[in-house]
């Protein structure tokens, strides 16, 4: 492993000797995301609310339907009337006979944070194949924190973040506090309870002994406590978890509770809290100091500002919120909720911050202003209301602010460019690769190519790029498993796969003038003098039920063997060479001919078996727009449109896509065109939660318009947006995946 990440930093430095790499740091255009507000957003935005300060045990009286449950375990249903403790001690002994862990102060790199223990588990699992370096969970301000290292010095850590960095993991240096062995982790002021660091139960390898010595946990060793312990009232223990959830209506040292609560580790206290999110916090605010004939324009009001005010809460204290205890968490009036609906994600700003930062009475959570429910029956509606007491505000939607940098600009040839912009945004952070190509620049031009020079097949970009001998590239269009090409691809004005749907291409004239256009086409086959006609269905793919499938080149040297039901037509210089219909046979071929292959249930052409030797045969693909006329050389299909004439116009139901593809964001790869002639190679890191959530299309369209693109369509996605320079990945791919055909910057005598 340690090699490996050598190898790759090495290689990095080479990459930016080699194009002269010039580091710049700009400004960021606003910083929203400060503070514990970025890491409460990267979380999953999760707000924990304490109901009591941390105690030695919580005592619960069951009520009807009272359920205790824990991550993969089974759930427990209380009886009720009955009392039940939870805590992490034994119930039968004192604190104070306990034995102190001894802690040791060190720094370790902090490279994620979920609301869940399943998730960070499944992290740290999967990290630790990747990550030579000791792995821990700490369980603080209600997350699951998962730190890589652990040593007396920060510069010692600073090391081991530039390799983690080099391994794909975004982290940041922090103080932390291990107990000798391991049991106990603390993070500054508070301690909290780590359940697995030196063993890993979670994840199975080929020798499970081996593992154990490496990490030097002993074969007789006892079963670490997992955190917490469900008692009855005779102190009998009936469940062991790292975190209880429990829900529905019960008495919580005494006091009345109803809905779902959560109970974790603290030191070695336990913490009783509510688990809430941003909209239903803000709806529990609106009623608890509203009454329910307060008009919908008041309480749509104060909700932007509460919603404000609880982002500095977030901000300054982390996810986990202190004196809101006083707040009646369970049922919600659905006026209340409906106002905080009506709003969501509005909140104010002011001079690109918000606006917390220029009225200190936002950073507080107080009653609502004595004239707001005056004025909204007065009929100012709730931005009238905002404006009349926050003066120059803004009303913005969440979604809508980012903080945004571009972190490096590279030069690569001249006329070829490399930016790499870090944004945080409410969604989560964003990473964007960009290679901005000059087209004006006579030395280069830009071409699509195929996997292995064959359909199907598939590649790795690096490999592509270097078999190609090219400087860069960003993966193509999309492609079924095997790597058989989905969509236009059209290389050298050869077709080696049709268009579908008619979706948008990029195209590519003589000239390397770029254009981008939803493509359609039809095919057909002109035989004899008579010029019989037979439309064709598609190219270089398995001929389906009575279809007629052409394939020439692109496929290999040989079809795949007939069967039965089929038969090839073997042309060559347009003329019929014969017909195969033998199963079995793997008909060559020819180098300037095809194989057309037909059912044999197409009985119109099986007819014409006897009389098509030696005929004249006509190849036509009638292509829309025509590419012959506007002397198309290549073309790669993707999908769908991002934008036309300057205007953000997604096509993705006209160009017949899947919800997975249109809906939600991923890793995405675009390619866009400037008002001034730069081409936009784009690629979006995303399933990272941590480095990258990647982009929605419309978040793709709205960057690719503020990089100045006025056309753009998007390519493949998901696991196979990369992009390669020089044989290096400039992108953080989410998988390792083998693609069909890439998009690639190549000198023109090459």
């Amino acid at each position: 492993m340690k090699n490996l990440q050598n190898l790759r930093k090495f290689s990095y430095i080479i990459l930016y000797i080699f194009i002269a790499l010039l580091i710049l740091s700009t400004p960021a255009a606003a910083e929203f995301f400060q503070g514990n507000l970025t890491e409460f957003v990267k979380s999953e935005k999760i707000i924990s609310i304490p109901i009591f300060s941390p105690a030695e045990k919580i005592e619960i009286e069951a009520g009807t339907d009272t359920v205790v449950s824990a991550a993969d375990k089974e759930d427990i249903s209380l009886k009720a009337g009955e009392i039940y403790f939870i805590s992490q001690n034994d119930i039968k002994k004192s604190k104070e006979t306990q034995t102190a862990a001894e802690l040791k102060a060190g720094w370790g790199i902090q490279i994620m944070a979920s609301s869940t223990e399943a998730k960070a588990k499944a992290f740290k699992a999967e990290a630790a194949a990747k990550i030579e370096a000791e792995l821990i969970i700490l369980a603080e301000d209600e997350l699951f924190k998962v730190v890589a290292g652990f040593y007396d010095q920060r510069s010692e850590a600073e090391k081991l973040q530039q390799d983690l960095e080099a391994a794909g993991y975004n982290g940041w240096p922090r103080e932390l506090e291990l107990a000798e062995n391991r049991n106990i982790a603390k993070s500054e002021a508070e301690a909290v309870t780590e359940t697995e660091v030196e063993t890993e139960t979670e994840v199975e390898t080929e020798n499970e002994a081996e593992t154990e010595n490496e990490v030097g946990a002993a074969e007789d060793s006892p079963p670490e406590q997992e955190g917490l312990i469900l008692y009855n009232q005779a102190g009998e223990k009936l469940k062991e978890a790292y975190v209880f959830e429990i829900e529905g209506e019960f008495k919580a040292n005494s006091k009345k509770m109803q809905g779902e609560f959560q109970l974790g580790p603290l030191a070695d206290s336990v913490l009783f809290s509510y688990k809430t999110e941003i909209e239903e916090l803000t709806a529990h605010l609106l009623q608890n100091y509203f009454s329910l004939a307060a008009p919908s324009r008041a309480l749509k009001a104060q909700a932007v500002l509460y919603r404000t005010s609880i982002l500095y809460q977030l901000e300054t204290q982390g996810a986990r919120l202190e004196n809101l205890n006083y707040l009646k968490f369970g049922s919600l009036n659905p006026a209340f909720k409906e106002a905080a609906a009506a709003t969501k994600s509005e909140v104010l700003i002011r001079d690109n911050e918000f606006y917390y930062n220029k009225d200190f009475s936002l950073k507080s959570i107080n009653k609502p202003k004595t004239g707001t429910v005056a004025l909204a029956q007065a009929e100012y509606n709730y931005e009238e209301i905002i404006n009349y007491y926050y003066d120059r505000s803004e009303i913005v939607n969440l979604n809508n602010l980012i903080d945004s940098e571009e972190k490096l600009s590279a030069r690569i040839e001249r006329g070829l460019y490399l930016k790499e912009i870090r944004q945080m945004s409410w969604s989560g952070p964003r990473v964007i690769t960009v290679i901005d190509y000059n087209l004006d620049n006579d030395r280069l031009k830009l071409k699509p190519v195929l996997a292995q020079g064959l359909v199907p097949g598939r590649e790795d970009l690096a490999d592509l790029i270097k078999r190609h001998k090219a400087i860069a590239g960003v993966n193509g269009g999309y492609f079924h498993y095997s790597g058989r090409p989905l969509g236009l691809l059209y290389i050298n004005q050869e077709l080696v796969s049709e268009p579908i749907h008619q979706r948008s291409a990029l195209l590519i004239d003589q000239d390397n003038n770029i254009s981008f256009a939803q493509v359609d086409w039809q095919g057909e086959l002109l035989i004899g003098p008579a010029e019989q006609k037979i439309k064709i269905d598609g190219v270089n793919r398995e001929a389906k039920k009575e279809e007629i499938i052409v394939f020439n080149y692109f496929y290999g040297p040989r079809m795949s063997a007939l069967d039965q039901d089929h038969y090839d037509v073997v042309v060559r210089d347009n003329k019929i060479l014969g017909v195969e219909n033998k199963a079995g046979v793997k008909t060559a071929i020819p180098p300037d001919g095809f194989i057309i292959r037909f059912s044999a249930q197409r009985s119109d052409i099986k007819n014409l078996i006897p009389e098509l030797k030696n005929k004249k045969i006509t190849l036509n693909y009638n292509f829309s727009p025509n590419l012959n006329e506007n002397k198309i050389v290549h073309a790669v299909g993707g999908g769908p449109r991002l934008l036309k004439a300057g205007k953000i116009n997604i096509t993705g139901q006209e160009e017949n896509f899947q919800n997975d593809i249109l809906n939600g964001r991923a890793p995405r790869t675009a390619v866009a065109l400037t008002k001034d002639n730069h081409l936009l190679l784009l690629t979006i890191d995303g399933r990272q939660s941590d480095l990258s959530v990647g982009m929605s299309l419309e978040e793709l369209a709205q960057t690719l318009k503020g990089l100045g693109a006025v056309e753009a369509i998007n390519l493949d996605g998901g696991g196979s947006a990369r992009m390669v320079i020089r044989g290096f990945t400039m992108s953080n791919p989410s998988e390792k995946r083998l693609i069909s055909n890439g998009v690639i910057v190549d000198e023109k005598n090459n």
